[in-house]
């Protein structure tokens, strides 16, 4: 995280956060979270390429960050293919 630009303090917000939920996180709301702090989506995205999710999943993953952040988090995300 600290590569990423986090201060100290928001390290420690992260860890806070995994140790809350026996070292797991929602996705979604890690992404937010990250988001939140200033990191770049692409920071973010590498971020999770590095930990093996893979380039459809990290799509659907911004794709629910941003529902959620618009207050339609529990919707189901639809992929639409143009043609």
């Amino acid at each position: 995280m600290r590569t990423y630009g986090l201060d100290e303090m928001r390290v420690t917000e992260v860890c806070t956060a995994f140790d809350k939920n026996n070292r797991h996180i929602d996705v979604v709301s890690f992404v937010i979270m990250l988001e939140r702090y200033g990191i770049q989506r692409s920071d973010i995205s590498s971020l999770l390429h590095d930990v093996g999710i893979d380039e459809s999943l990290l799509i659907n993953i911004f794709s629910k960050a941003d529902f959620t952040r618009l207050g339609m988090g529990s919707r189901d995300v639809t992929q639409v293919v143009l043609a």
